[in-house]
């Protein structure tokens, strides 16, 4: 059985990969690939495909220490539709879930910190709240660019 805090990291990655399979629902190409004409905008192709990735980097790769096969810039040059994007997220969300389940007990393990300048020891549990934090802003901006897009052609 998990404990409560392997287990409320799993509800909060449940939670977050909803929101960003939500954003995506019924979308079609269009909207999935417009951006706003703001300076570094993404489409909510991009912003989706980069929080899937970021997410199983962030906790099977660096928290686990499980491999994981990424191409970073390939993700912000994404384009096309969405309807793979589903089975994607369900193949992050076991990952998560299988690399979790083996993180019981080593909440503390030091790690690579994410950010080169961090002040202090990094561990699997810093790991986990970046990768929730890092999901939850992108999850975010894709709601925003969503509803941008929906404003810009006059439906809500």
């Amino acid at each position: 059985m998990a404990s409560k805090e392997i287990e409320s990291f799993r509800l909060r990655f449940e939670y977050e990969l909803d929101r960003l399979v939500d954003t995506i629902a019924d979308m079609d190409e269009a909207a999935a690939n417009w951006k706003p004409s703001a300076p570094g905008a993404n489409s909510i192709l991009v912003l989706v495909t980069h929080a899937l990735a970021s997410a199983e980097d962030n906790v099977v790769r660096r928290a686990a220490g499980k491999t994981v096969v990424r191409d970073r810039d390939a993700e912000f040059a994404a384009t096309g539709g969405t309807s793979h994007l589903i089975a994607r997220a369900n193949e992050v969300r076991g990952r998560i879930a299988d690399a979790l389940a083996g993180l019981e007990g080593r909440l503390d393990e030091e790690r690579e910190a994410t950010f080169g300048k961090w002040p202090a020891r990094w561990t699997v549990r810093d790991s986990l709240l970046h990768a929730v934090s890092h999901t939850a802003e992108h999850a975010g901006h894709a709601q925003l660019t969503r509803d941008l897009y929906k404003a810009r052609r006059g439906s809500t």
